[in-house]
């Protein structure tokens, strides 16, 4: 969730180019739409290039953006959503990262892509394609793959009624989440697709699913605490992470398990100008019986023109990814005691 690249599809051509019988007649889908390939049937992307295989590639690339198109819309209409319903600034800012993990983070391979027609313009030098989707097959591959989400969602949610300790239920309702967040980008390709553009509605509540999973959170306390260097901010910042992830602090009182954060940190290094200071920041959780839930480690590193503002940074830095980790790291801890 922490790295953003934009989102793409790898198009697998399954067919073979063909080529006009008459290659000195202008293809009719170079100016508008193929009478072979009608619109109703067809999804289609056209390039031109150079070269053959660029315009291939191209053809592909315009294909592919009518996909990209409408997750992007659908992720907005989302994104809109989760912001109006925010309670705090916490929760809306965690809403926007994920509307933008699922937009960039998403990588779908789309079957059936075919490159149908080709034609060289002898006379600009300049080489066109035409790509091509079929609706149909399209819409059954989406559907399969939606179905298959739900019943994992489902599956899911099955098991967290069987759990008693709070923190496994909400990692396995994560779980369910995090299979309807897919479902989301696979929901708005089928949109695509579908002559009909509604799809396949979703049969469960992502909001719902949300507010279990926090209510969940909510009923699990914690106790924080920080060592190593840094010791002092640190235990501030794993504090307001832990509030901002939906968890309770513990206080003086007896709490479900123990958080604990360690930085090691090496000495600053001086280098043309900069200053710069690298290490390591760990995480564990420990349950009240003192048994080891899990651990996460970290690499951190900051730079700038004086020290001190290079150990700012090096909190900021350390805020943010607390903030953007701690609930899916220690979800992903439930999760790892199955």
């Amino acid at each position: 969730m922490k790295r953003y690249v934009t989102i793409f599809f790898c198009l697998v051509a399954v067919g073979c180019a063909s080529t006009p019988d008459d290659e000195g007649v202008r293809p009719d889908w170079i100016d508008g739409q193929s009478g072979q390939y009608p619109p109703a049937m067809y999804l289609s992307g056209q390039g031109s290039a150079l070269t053959s295989r660029d315009a291939k590639d191209r053809a592909r690339g315009e294909l592919a953006k009518q996909f990209e198109v409408a997750v992007r819309e659908r992720a907005q209409q989302s994104q809109t959503f989760s912001s109006q319903q925010a309670g705090d600034e916490g929760t809306q800012s965690f809403e926007q990262k994920v509307t933008r993990s699922l937009l960039t983070s998403t990588s779908k391979s789309l079957r059936g892509v075919q490159i149908v027609d080709q034609w060289h313009d002898e006379a600009n030098d300049r080489h066109y394609a035409l790509a091509v989707l079929s609706r149909g097959r399209a819409r059954l591959q989406f559907e399969q793959e939606i179905s298959a989400l739900d019943e994992q969602s489902r599956q899911y949610l099955l098991q967290a009624e069987n759990r008693s300790l709070p923190l496994e239920r909400a990692g396995l309702v994560q779980r369910a989440i995090d299979a309807q967040r897919q479902r989301i980008v696979l929901q708005s390709s089928l949109r695509v697709v579908d002559s009909s553009g509604r799809g396949q509605p979703p049969t469960l509540s992502l909001a719902e699913l949300e507010r279990s999973r926090d209510a969940l959170l909510n009923a699990i306390t914690l106790q924080p605490s920080a060592s190593g260097d840094l010791g002092p901010d640190l235990y501030n910042l794993l504090s307001a992470a832990c509030a901002g992830a939906g968890f309770r602090l513990a206080g003086s009182g007896p709490s479900d398990y123990r958080l604990q954060l360690q930085a090691q940190l090496d000495p600053v290094i001086e280098q043309d100008g900069w200053y710069w200071i690298r290490g390591t920041l760990q995480l564990n959780l420990v349950d009240a019986a003192g048994n080891d839930v899990g651990a996460e480690r970290w690499e951190l590193k900051a730079s700038s023109t004086t020290v001190e503002r290079t150990q700012q940074r090096l909190l900021s830095n350390t805020a943010e990814l607390l903030n953007d980790e701690l609930r899916p790291t220690l979800l992903g801890f439930a999760a790892g005691a199955d």
